[in-house]
């Protein structure tokens, strides 16, 4: 992985902030992968993208039960969750493959466990606890 960014977030507020920043650099067709224990940032990553995009930031939540959320704009982004992800061939049935190929921006919560489901380019986004409020984030680049 070629690392761009290694940060440390203070604080929710801090993480929404960076991921707004970095929106901008994000494109249609662009795949984030987000890793990292629960608790550690993601799903505020997600809000904080979600928000610098213009999108409804009350309708970001983890899909955790239904793995996929869409929120549409002038640049949608598709949100997945895999947490509950029982076997990798549940992507192909929720059309994984379609949402790749849609010009929107896929953020991936748990995504290391869609394995060889990833495609060849992403961005890798990894969040680790430092303490109870401090976020170790290391935003990187993974090509095939």
């Amino acid at each position: 992985m070629k690392l761009i960014l290694r940060v440390t977030s203070h604080s929710e507020d801090e993480t929404l902030a960076l991921a707004g920043k970095l929106a901008s650099l994000f494109r249609g067709g662009d795949v984030l992968v987000l890793c990292g224990p629960l608790g550690s940032g993601k799903t505020v990553f997600v809000r904080g993208l979600t928000v610098a995009l213009g999108l409804d930031e009350s309708l970001v939540n983890s899909p955790s039960f239904t793995l996929v959320n869409e929120y549409l704009g002038e640049r949608p982004v598709y949100h997945f969750d895999l947490y509950r992800l029982g076997d990798t061939s549940e992507l192909k049935e929720i059309g994984w493959d379609d949402y790749l190929e849609r010009d929107g921006i896929v953020v991936v919560e748990w995504g290391e466990k869609a394995g060889d489901y990833l495609p060849s380019r992403y961005y890798k986004i990894d969040f680790a606890i430092a303490d109870e409020s401090d976020r170790e984030i290391s935003i990187g680049f993974e090509e095939s």
